[in-house]
């Protein structure tokens, strides 16, 4: 398998992207901090007739307002089958809570999803895209929105075999719905990360880097609906660990 089948992918979601997103009327900007630890499993360590499927258990914690106060706490989990070496397709589950400001309830969201898993390893580096699908079924928000993410990373050791390589990947996200209140369809956001990461073992992985998110957010007033943007500076800590 070749990267072709990635840049084709990104290339076709990039111009979604433009010709959906709004123009920006403000910016709001926040510092945060993400947390994440990643495990996946093979099965085939509990049976042999089981060595092509996978199992991906997730959590994750964040953190707003110059990293102040809890903003989401997310828990993914999901059951894979590896159709190649490169490739694997994926169906879960994953509950988000979101974190108002002081004295507003949590909301709750509850996520089904599924992805297709592309790894290629071309002799400059490793590849990898991520395509997922969601249906997200928001507290107080009609009806289930559908929600598509484009996810592509480069990884490259900083010398020839070493333990710490440069990471940078980016992740587009798009409504494929309108919904009610706060959503239209189309550009939802934007996530780039560049980081350094460090390998412990073919088990374990480190990454530490800072992500730039930037999100479409609707403003409501007597007169009017509109779009503006935020802009998010984070420091992310993530874990993976292939089990």
């Amino acid at each position: 398998m070749t990267n072709a089948p990635i840049r084709a992918v990104s290339a076709g979601l990039l111009i979604a992207v433009l010709m959906t997103a709004p123009k920006a009327i403000a910016a709001e900007e926040d510092f945060r901090v993400w947390e994440n630890i990643t495990a996946i499993t093979n099965l085939g360590s509990l049976d042999p007739k089981l060595d092509k499927w996978r199992w991906w258990l997730e959590g994750q914690g964040r953190f707003r307002d110059d990293a102040g106060a809890l903003d989401q706490s997310l828990a993914r989990t999901a059951i894979g089958y590896q159709l190649t070496d490169r490739a694997s397709i994926w169906l879960g589950y994953a509950h988000v809570g979101n974190y108002p400001r002081p004295q507003a309830r949590i909301q709750h969201e509850h996520r089904i999803w599924q992805q297709l898993l592309l790894t290629d390893k071309p002799s400059f580096g490793d590849l990898m895209s991520r395509t997922r699908l969601e249906q997200r079924f928001i507290q107080n928000v009609d009806p289930v929105e559908w929600r598509l993410r484009e996810f592509v990373r480069f990884s490259r050791p900083i010398v020839e075999g070493s333990a710490f390589s440069f990471v940078v990947w980016d992740e587009v996200f798009v409504r494929l719905n309108s919904t009610t209140p706060g959503t239209r369809f189309g550009f939802d956001q934007n996530r780039a990360f560049a980081g350094i990461g460090y390998t412990f073992s073919k088990q374990a992985r480190v990454e530490v880097g800072y992500i730039n998110q930037l999100i479409q957010l609707r403003t409501v007033t007597r007169r009017a609906q509109g779009f503006n943007e935020r802009m998010n500076h984070i420091l992310s800590v993530s874990m993976f660990l292939n089990l």
